[in-house]
C-alpha cells in the first residue's frame, strides 16, 4: 500500500494523524524517514498523544530510546541519528523492540533498514520551501 497526504498547516497533521494512527494500532513499527527538520519528532509527539500518553513527550537524539506508557501500551521512540554502526544498533537491544508488542517510532531508520519487520509502516515526511508537509506512507 502507498499513499501520500499534503499537510498545508499545523492543523493538518491532527487530520493526518487521525488517518494514520489505526494503521499504525495494527502494526505497530514505524519507520520515519525525512531531512533534519522535517517534522518527525513532532509528528511522532501528536501520534503519541493520539495512542493515549499524556505525558511530556521529547525528542530522544541524545538518550536514542524514549520510553512512554499509559495502562495498556508502552511506546518506544528511537532516534537514530547519532549511531553510526549497525553494532551499536544492536548492542542497545533495539533489535529485540521489533519483536515485541508495543510500538516502536524509529527516526533515522536507515542503519538498520534490513532489519526492520515486514509488517512496518515507512512514512518519509519532506519539507517543502511553503511550509507545505508532504507524507509518503508506505507499508505491505
Amino acid at each position: 500500500m502507498q499513499q501520500q497526504i499534503i499537510a498545508n498547516s499545523i492543523a493538518d497533521l491532527d487530520l493526518i494523524a487521525d488517518q494514520i494512527v489505526p494503521i499504525i494500532h495494527s502494526r505497530k513499527k514505524v519507520a520515519f524517514v525525512g531531512e533534519i527538520g522535517a517534522g518527525k519528532t513532532t509528528f511522532i509527539k501528536l501520534l503519541c498523544y493520539k495512542l493515549g500518553i499524556k505525558d511530556i513527550t521529547s525528542s530522544p537524539t541524545f538518550s536514542i530510546i524514549n520510553e512512554y506508557a499509559t495502562s495498556n501500551t508502552i511506546i518506544h521512540h528511537i532516534d537514530l541519528f547519532r549511531l553510526n554502526s549497525k553494532e551499536e544498533v544492536f548492542s542497545l537491544g533495539i533489535m529485540e523492540l521489533f519483536d515485541g508488542i508495543n510500538y516502536c517510532f524509529v527516526e533515522w531508520p536507515d542503519l538498520i533498514e534490513d532489519y526492520f519487520p515486514e509488517q512496518t509502516i515507512w512514512i518519509k515526511i519532506t519539507a517543502k520551501q511553503t511550509g507545505q508537509r508532504i507524507f509518503d506512507i508506505y507499508y505491505q
